[in-house]
């Protein structure tokens, strides 16, 4: 009977150790305000980011691949967004319309969960996460 109640303890102690160490992202509150936030994707070792200022400007850098030099650089497009959580709703402006703008138009709109920025471009998903967040 002892080894019984040793191994139920044994094994309740390593069912709640494993439980315990799940990925604390999806237990993080989601923001109220993302303004002063940024929030990154990284695809084949390249970075977009999107910066969420105080005005309801948004900003995404994003890589751009020049032809003429054959190399990558980064290029910002401005925007200006709106948050009600969970969802943000950006519009870009300027060069939005360029094929090498990493949505497929300049209005997107996006869903925030926890540390999260999921942003839906006609079925293909893209995750940014947050670059700082509050502890």
């Amino acid at each position: 009977m002892k080894r019984i109640t040793c191994l139920l303890l044994v094994t309740f102690t390593v069912f709640t150790i494993s439980c315990s160490s799940d990925d604390n992202s999806s237990n993080v509150e989601t923001l109220d305000e993302i303004n002063q936030t940024e929030w990154e994707y990284e695809e084949e070792n390249r970075g977009y980011y999107i910066y969420f200022d105080i005005a309801n400007n948004v900003r995404i850098s994003h890589p751009y691949y020049d032809p003429n030099s054959g190399e990558f650089y980064n290029e910002d497009i401005e925007g200006e967004f709106t948050y009600e959580k969970p969802t943000v709703t950006m519009s870009f402006y300027g060069q939005c319309n360029n094929s090498g703008f990493v949505f497929s138009s300049c209005d997107v709109i996006g869903t925030i969960k926890g540390n999260t920025l999921t942003v839906d471009d006609n079925g293909t998903k893209y995750k940014f996460t947050n670059m700082y967040p509050e502890e």
